[in-house]
């Protein structure tokens, strides 16, 4: 069955897979790409497993004085952001039963390059927002709830609210 797009079915057998063995929730995600030295070209690239096959990203490095050829890394994040928060808003009405007429997300970032010129050491982000326009069969306060569940159980959300152990590491190569 699905509902808002999503496949309602597949979400429930998941869930009672991961309740029977815990151990099928818990997977590392992971992404690959290098960069590219062609001069005028897109800059990095990676090419992720899909349902049919290979899907390529491309992406240029922050034009400063306008958009380059492909999104810059920060498009990417917002978008990663903007879809993860969507994505569980939306699933959880379906689960809910909730149908829904229109979803609209916009992700704004307040950002400052001083400290990546070496100008100061001010944040290199000072807030995200997010905001969510939604229509459909629910009550406010139904649409209000789901706003805090996918808050509270978005991937998204959970990095830009939680600090999150980094282990950097560099192999040179020769």
């Amino acid at each position: 069955m699905s509902l808002n797009n999503i496949d309602t079915k597949q979400v429930k057998e998941y869930k009672k897979e991961i309740q029977a063995d815990p151990k099928q929730a818990k997977f590392t995600a992971r992404i690959e790409g290098d960069w590219l030295f062609e001069d005028g070209g897109p800059q990095f690239r990676s090419t992720v497993k899909v349902k049919d096959g290979t899907y390529t990203m491309e992406a240029s490095h922050p034009n400063f004085a306008g958009p380059g050829i492909r999104p810059g890394p920060m498009a990417f994040g917002l978008f990663w952001f903007a879809a993860c928060y969507t994505s569980t808003y939306v699933t959880e009405a379906a689960m809910r039963n909730i149908q829904l007429k229109s979803v609209k997300t916009k992700v704004e970032a307040d950002l400052d390059y001083t400290t990546q010129f070496d100008l100061g050491d001010s944040p290199l982000v000072n807030e995200y927002r997010i905001i969510i326009e939604v229509s459909g069969d629910a009550t406010d306060a139904q649409l209000n709830d789901l706003k805090e569940y996918a808050l509270k159980r978005c991937m998204g959300m959970f990095t830009i609210t939680h600090a999150i152990r980094l282990r950097p590491e560099l192999k040179i190569l020769r």
